[in-house]
């Protein structure tokens, strides 16, 4: 890079202001959701890093326009997403832009690797490219990492090996056992696991661990034996457990949310009410009262 290109991205530190992170760790990967605002005027940033591959997804801009560059004086066509291997150069361009949220996930490979039970191969090169795929992931896990609740793990981990399996093209097929959906052992087996930790973190690691599959082979295959991503049919056997609990009388909605995998009461009372279309005590309420005959 020649002198010009490192005094503008030096320059562009002081162009960054009110920067806000929030971390969340899955498979191995760090996963950051950034938001930061940007002063008036063409500004670049390096968003190479020494240590990790990463991918980085602008989810929003407000007033301009963002794109990834593999030189700071060389327009990408309006590209924004980026792909980087370690000690890469990348820059990030914004023009006009006042503010700008991404969501930014930093790879160290060989935990990565060993977390989905595959092998990973490192790309050579830095890419750049569009994708709504990627930008609707993207913005789930920017979601998460707004909402951190540490018993989301399924979910989160589901969201990034499907980001594994768009970028780094991982293989969600697997030997011929698996093509299809789950044996019956291994179904029966994954969800005895989930009900029996219904109030703990349940990590997708975990579930393919238990009937010796990859995490991207076994959601794959879960799905294709329930209909059900393994997050989704663990939110509805905790709601499930729920209405039992709500029927029996004996605990609180308090004590529900705890026993039921949720970390609040708060919490509880609205993923019930967004599942069942009522919240907990409407629903409860209409169970204990007598019908007129």
């Amino acid at each position: 890079m020649d002198s010009r290109g490192d005094e503008r991205v030096m320059r562009s530190a002081h162009n960054v202001v009110d920067v806000r992170r929030v971390t969340r760790v899955s498979n191995g990967m760090l996963v950051h959701s950034i938001q930061f605002g940007v002063l008036p005027g063409p500004a670049w940033a390096d968003l190479s890093s020494d240590c990790y591959a990463s991918l980085a997804v602008p989810i929003e801009e407000i007033g301009g326009r963002v794109e990834g560059r593999l030189h700071p004086d060389r327009p990408s066509g309006g590209l924004n997403t980026s792909f980087t291997p370690p000690g890469t150069p990348i820059w990030g361009y914004t023009d006009g832009v006042r503010r700008v949220h991404d969501v930014r996930l930093d790879f160290d490979f060989p935990r990565v690797s060993e977390a989905l039970g595959q092998k990973l191969t490192m790309p050579s090169a830095p890419s750049l490219f569009r994708s709504e795929r990627l930008h609707y992931l993207a913005r789930c896990l920017a979601s998460e990492c707004a909402n951190p609740d540490r018993l989301s793990q399924l979910y989160i981990d589901h969201l990034t090996t499907l980001v594994c399996i768009d970028v780094l093209r991982l293989s969600a097929d697997g030997p011929s056992r698996v093509r299809g959906r789950l044996a019956p052992w291994q179904l029966r087996r994954a969800t005895e696991y989930i009900m029996a930790h219904l109030s703990e973190a349940v990590g997708l690691q975990d579930l393919a661990a238990v009937v010796g599959l990859s995490q991207a082979q076994f959601g794959r295959a879960f799905k294709a034996s329930t209909g059900l991503s393994p997050h989704q049919w663990q939110l509805n056997a905790r709601i499930s457990k729920a209405k039992e609990l709500l029927l029996s009388g004996s605990l609180t909605q308090a004590e529900i949310a705890l026993v039921t995998g949720f970390v609040e009461q708060s919490h509880f009372c609205r993923v019930f009410r967004r599942m069942v279309g009522a919240t907990p005590g409407a629903w409860q309420r209409e169970r204990f009262t007598p019908r007129r005959s």
